[in-house]
């Protein structure tokens, strides 16, 4: 059986973020044009992901995950029929974890009772701070308010997993409101996954342009400093970190996520997604994003479905690259020490053919994992059925960007 992960793509947003860089297209830029939110886009998601399972023969979806974008926009008649369109093509389960993600301002009764009859079962909602205004210092569109509301709409219409979003280091958040925020995992338990950011100012972006010009202040020293300070108030309240932005409570992990890092086959299908899948016995991948174009996307999809399964992706408007060896085993060791757990020594040797402390020199003294080891921030651990885990640790997953430069050095 052939499974893989599936990500849908929803590129449409009321207003961008200032701080996004992501492909999607504010309410703004829609008008007029024919970059809607319509039928024909759902359409195209669909049928996209049927000529991705008949091509790579994939009988199970095992997570699906819904983002953007803002995929709240879609109305609860669009979310149900996205869902049951992309389930018919591929087998799914009540064990597979499907996620979407919502806007606090979009959170509804309606919309959440549509999730429920679709199956969905775990909502990914972007807080972001609970401050209006480090909310309006980068053009959020939701308000303290209308998260309390969301929240309390979720308490009472949902029942499945909820994970929430924060950001450290927003314009204007003060210390205090950036901890008291955290109080929120206490009023409301149903909260069992939390994705901290440490804010990343992207060139080009409206918040990079109005921080070069002086119009906005901002600090990398301080958004790191209450990254910190969210870790250390996650673990007070019971949630595990198990990769470098993400935190759970026993059991809440994200699964969909975890395919990424451990590098295995997911499927994107919508304008601008990416998708890839491996072939370790040729070690090799092929990775492909989808053309920006709306229009083009839907056109070239919609022409992909009268074709046989051999030729209907040359239809799809996308750009492919393909990985070498070199590509995938710096990738596998890059995904792999994001996450707490870190990385199997056996697995490695599976897929590449030879030993990992010889690829990351912990076979000898001056090599780079020994000298981390040496220093306190890298761990090795054996497992009770012979496996060797390379980590880092606490300290060490910090300067991860570090440690993968010297790796690569």
């Amino acid at each position: 059986m052939v499974t893989a992960s599936l990500y849908i793509h929803i590129p449409f947003c009321k207003k961008k973020c200032d701080y996004c860089d992501f492909f999607s297209i504010g309410e703004r830029d829609r008008r007029g044009k024919a970059n809607d939110l319509s039928d024909s886009y759902i359409n195209a998601l669909i049928t996209e992901a049927h000529v991705y399972a008949r091509r790579y023969n994939i009988s199970e979806w095992r997570t699906i995950y819904v983002g953007g974008g803002t995929p709240s926009l879609l109305s609860p008649a669009q979310l149900i029929r996205l869902i049951s369109g992309v389930k018919s093509t591929a087998h799914t389960s009540e064990r597979t974890e499907i996620t979407v993600e919502m806007n606090p301002d979009d959170v509804c009764a309606e919309l959440l009772h549509a999730c429920e009859k679709s199956g969905v079962n775990r909502l990914s909602m972007g807080i972001q701070a609970i401050d209006d205004r480090a909310l309006r210092a980068v053009n959020r569109g939701a308000t303290v308010a209308m998260i309390q509301n969301a929240l309390e709409t979720l308490s009472v219409y949902w029942h499945g997993r909820l994970s929430v979003d924060f950001i450290a280091g927003l314009p204007n958040h003060t210390y205090a409101s950036f901890k008291n925020q955290f109080d929120i995992l206490k009023t409301y338990p149903g909260i069992d996954h939390v994705s901290l950011y440490t804010l990343t100012v992207e060139e080009n972006t409206p918040l990079w342009k109005r921080i070069e010009d002086g119009s906005v202040a901002f600090s990398y020293e301080k958004a790191d400093r209450m990254w910190l300070i969210g870790r250390n108030l996650l673990e007070q309240n019971g949630f595990l970190q198990y990769e470098v932005s993400n935190f759970a409570k026993p059991g809440a992990e994200s699964r969909h996520n975890t395919t990424y890092w451990k590098q295995e086959d997911y499927i994107g299908v919508g304008a601008g997604a990416t998708g890839t899948v491996y072939d370790f016995e040729k070690k090799s991948a092929e990775r492909w994003t989808n053309t920006l174009s709306i229009p083009a996307y839907c056109a070239g999809v919609a022409n992909a479905a009268h074709s046989d399964a051999s030729g209907a992706l040359a239809h799809v408007k996308r750009s492919v690259e393909l990985l070498d060896e070199a590509t995938l085993e710096f990738e596998f060791l890059m995904l792999g020490f994001r996450r707490c757990q870190g990385v199997s020594a056996r697995e490695f040797e599976r897929r590449f053919a030879r030993p990992l402390a010889f690829r990351l020199g912990a076979d000898k003294k001056d090599g780079v994992f020994s000298q981390w080891q040496k220093n306190r921030l890298a761990t090795i651990k054996k497992t009770p059925d012979g496996d060797t885990i390379y980590s880092l640790n606490r300290r060490g997953i910090l300067l991860l960007n570090r440690f993968l430069v010297e790796l690569q050095s």
